[in-house]
Parts: structure tokens; C-alpha cells; sequence
């Protein structure tokens, strides 16, 4: 039996070296492992670019916004001051304002206050002083030639509007004239709303 011989095929390039062509492998360009990445890669970059771009312009945007509204400011800027000066005006004007009212309270105060201790005053006593010891406690100071009229005269200032508690601090007897007499202090309790009804 013939055996069948094996046919072996070689090519032998006998063109001078200076005329041969060499042949480039070029299938790892469109092998995936390389193409997807790179188009990955691509897609990214391109996303950069774009995402830039939009940064861009949005910072462009707001410089001008920026520079639009610093001469908007510039422009009222006198206007600014002139509203300023007219806040310190009025701010002025309401402290005066106030301080006025305040005057005006404390004058009533006081004209209801010396009216209710002058009017209860009996007929044989007489105030020598005056003291206001805080905002809404007063002392006063006097004589009377009746020890009875010291009691009367408490009892009766103490019913007054303008009087919430009164005290005896002292009492002596002294001479007056020649005559038999009774110093005293006392002390009033001035009610505090006292001159503020109808004060709005």
C-alpha cells in the first residue's frame, strides 16, 4: 500500500530586499478589548470638553450679571445715602418725639401728684420738704400742731389716685413758734401708671 505523501507549501520571496513589503499586523486595532475602551475614553473626554464649555459660558454669564448689577448700585448710590441721612432724620425726630412725650407724662405726673397732697392737707399742718426717694416713693416732711391731724392726714392721702400706700417713718414733738408742735415724716408709695392714662 502507497503511502500517501504529506504536501508542504512554502513561500519563498526572491524579490531583492530593497522591493519587498513587509506586511502590518493591524487586527489589534479592531480587537474589543482595545476599541471599547477607547471609544470610552473618547466619549469621556468629549463629556469634559463639553461640561467646560457649559462652565464657561455659565461663568461668563454671571460676570456680566455681576458687572450689570455693580452699576446698577453705582447708579443709586446717591439715592442710598440721601434714604440714610432721611433714616438718621427720623430716628431723630421719634427720640425727640419720645423724649417730649416723656415730659409731657412726667408733668402730669407730678401736677396730679402735688394736687392730691396739697388738698387732703389738714388746716393745722404744714409740709417743710419734699423728697423723692426712687421713681415711685416719695418723703415727706412737716409739722402740725394737732398729734390727731398726722393720722387724718395719712389716712385721707392714702385714698388718693395718685398714692398707693403711705407709712409713718417719725414722729416728735418740737416747738414751733413758741408753741407745742409735732415734726413727722412720712412716706408715699406713688402708684406707678400714674400720668400715663390717655398718654397714647
Amino acid at each position: 500500500m502507497a503511502r500517501k505523501k504529506n504536501k508542504l507549501s512554502v513561500e519563498i520571496n526572491l524579490l531583492p530586499p530593497e522591493y519587498r513589503k513587509a506586511k502590518r499586523d493591524l487586527s489589534w486595532v479592531f480587537d474589543r478589548r482595545i476599541v471599547w475602551p477607547m471609544v470610552a475614553l473618547l466619549v469621556l473626554l468629549v463629556g469634559l470638553f463639553m461640561a467646560l464649555l457649559q462652565m464657561n459660558d455659565t461663568i461668563s454669564t454671571l460676570e456680566i450679571k455681576i458687572k450689570s448689577t455693580q452699576a446698577e448700585v453705582e447708579k443709586e448710590k446717591p439715592l442710598l445715602q440721601k434714604i440714610g441721612e432721611l433714616d438718621k432724620k427720623l430716628l431723630a425726630i421719634a427720640q425727640k418725639n419720645t423724649a417730649l412725650k416723656s415730659i409731657q407724662v412726667s408733668k402730669k405726673r407730678w401736677v396730679i401728684l402735688f394736687e392730691n397732697i396739697s388738698s387732703v392737707l389738714p388746716p393745722n399742718m404744714w409740709l417743710v420738704n419734699l423728697n423723692q426717694l426712687s421713681a415711685n416713693e416719695m418723703e415727706l416732711k412737716g409739722f402740725t400742731y394737732d398729734f390727731s391731724e398726722v393720722a387724718e392726714y395719712m389716712v385721707k392721702l392714702e385714698k388718693q389716685v395718685s398714692i398707693s400706700a403711705v407709712s409713718l417713718i417719725t414722729i416728735a414733738t418740737t416747738k414751733t413758734g413758741g408753741e407745742d408742735s409735732y415734726s413727722f415724716t412720712i412716706k408715699a408709695s406713688i402708684k406707678k401708671d400714674l400720668g400715663l392714662e390717655g398718654a397714647d
